[in-house]
């Protein structure tokens, strides 16, 4: 299958966060130069192979398997993870859509290939992105809600006035960076918001406008949230 796929996802924030980023050049180097052939015999290669395509180099070899950049299971079969993750994927949609010409009548052949497009695998993640800035709700540094989860703590009772607070509260805290979404952290900072609506105990009420406090809100003598 290598004309088929002729080249492999080269995720750049994968390789800058691997184990592999903290080694030297030459290492690197002879790393991604096995990834090539080990991507060209479609994933599927030995010890022995690995060793004799790259017989000068066979410490550095050692090395990597040390390391388990590359690593060898049962029968000295070698294992690439990230490049067979890509490999089983594509090969998945190639015989489906090998399937699909069968049973279409569009085979010309019994033992036609059809070939894979490569990149529909991420077509189809860049759709989603998509689908996702349409139904964009607030967004800001790297962090975004959308409409449909916004609407989800709509639906756990809280007010739009209440979650924009919290939006904003969120963008202004200078250790925000450290958080990867808008949604999962704004529903964390609103459990211990009281709902509007709800009329407390006093000693709730005190306990609700203590918990209210630490997040930067106060709250009315309802228990419903209002601005610093």
């Amino acid at each position: 299958m290598a004309n088929e796929l002729p080249y492999f996802r080269f995720t750049v924030q994968a390789w800058q966060n691997g184990k592999i980023a903290i080694e030297d050049y030459s290492l690197k180097g002879l790393f991604i130069d096995i990834c090539g052939y080990y991507w060209v015999q479609d994933c599927s290669i030995d010890l022995a192979m690995l060793e004799k395509r790259f017989r000068d180099a066979k410490e550095m070899v050692s090395q990597l398997i040390e390391l388990g950049i590359i690593k060898v299971i049962e029968d000295k079969i070698i294992c690439i993870d990230f490049l067979n993750e890509q490999f089983d994927l594509l090969s998945e949609k190639r015989e489906k859509r090998a399937n699909a010409g069968r049973l279409g009548g569009f085979a010309k052949r019994s033992n036609a290939k059809a070939k894979p497009e490569q990149t529909d695998s991420y077509k189809d993640k860049d759709k989603d992105k998509d689908k996702d800035k349409d139904n964009l709700y607030r967004s800001f540094l790297h962090l975004s809600i959308t409409s449909s989860e916004n609407k989800k703590l709509l639906d756990v009772g809280y007010t739009q006035s209440q979650l924009d607070m919290v939006y904003d509260k969120i963008e202004n805290y200078k250790n925000n960076k450290k958080y990867k979404s808008l949604f999962l952290t704004a529903k964390n900072w609103v459990a211990d918001i009281p709902k509007n609506g709800n009329d407390l105990s006093k000693t709730d009420l005190e306990k609700r406008s203590q918990e209210a406090r630490k997040r930067g809100f106060s709250v009315n003598e309802h228990g419903d949230i209002i601005s610093a």
